[in-house]
């Protein structure tokens, strides 16, 4: 893939994630502040070639990891608010994993709003897909 293909598609991932994630965080917001199994680890934050190559693609710097934490413990970027990351800046596995309770309140919503979002999803996974190496 060229540099401006892959440049392009990383823009169009960054617009859809940016325009997504106002969707996520309502989800987030009814249920992270109140679990007990946090999931925002640092193993979950890591980068992989893909996610390098996505950032790289948007001139972004790749955010440093503290190797001293523990990778079971809590992400370095884990605030008392949430992630200190924008979303479009985070690590793929990191973004989209959705816990059970997450997925129980995005099943709540009504479904003409879930159907936009697995289409908006289906999308951004194409378009991280063709980022791959």
């Amino acid at each position: 893939m060229t540099h401006t293909l892959s440049a392009e598609t990383a823009r169009r991932l960054k617009r859809l994630i940016i325009e997504n994630s106002p969707l996520i965080e309502e989800y987030t917001r009814q249920v992270c502040p109140t679990c007990i199994d946090i999931c925002c680890k640092q193993r979950h934050g890591l980068f992989t070639e893909t996610d390098r190559a996505y950032l790289a693609a948007l001139n972004e710097e790749i955010p440093p990891h503290d190797k001293t934490l523990p990778l079971d413990g809590p992400c370095q970027f884990l605030g008392p608010s949430g992630c200190a990351k924008p979303r479009w800046q985070r690590a793929w596995k990191c973004t989209w994993y959705f816990c059970d309770p997450l997925i129980r309140v995005m099943e709540e919503r009504p479904g003409r709003s879930t159907r936009q979002f697995t289409r908006a999803m289906e999308e951004m996974i194409r378009l991280y897909d063709q980022l791959k190496g």
